[in-house]
């Protein structure tokens, strides 16, 4: 019986030595990192922001607390489920593996 390898990524990040190794970031780190990309990038309200890899949400959701329209995509189906609880007309969360095409629409930045 032939049976795929898991890739290293499907597991990793819903891990408990992801959460170990990330453990110290928090709300005032993800504010104060997108405050000065959106400032670096001068990116306007009226731009459609991709948050690839989003994991449970933290920057897309804050994006969207700054006005923006935002899509944020991740591979892990839990922490989609804890960012959907966020959506809003402005900001939508999706399953959805990074290697494979999202959608045919445009997105101003992809971060």
């Amino acid at each position: 019986m032939f049976f795929m390898k898991k890739e290293w990524f499907s597991t990793w990040f819903d891990s408990p030595y992801y959460h170990i190794l990330y453990q110290e970031r928090n709300e005032q780190e993800a504010r104060a990192f997108i405050d000065q990309l959106t400032q670096f990038l001068h990116i306007e309200p009226t731009h459609h922001i991709m948050d690839l890899a989003c994991g449970k949400g933290r920057h897309a959701i804050y994006l969207n607390q700054k006005g923006f329209s935002v899509t944020g995509i991740d591979l892990s189906p839990q922490s989609i489920a804890y960012a959907q609880k966020f959506e809003n007309e402005q900001l939508r969360f999706f399953v959805h593996d990074m290697r494979e095409v999202f959608e045919e629409r445009y997105f101003d930045f992809i971060l």
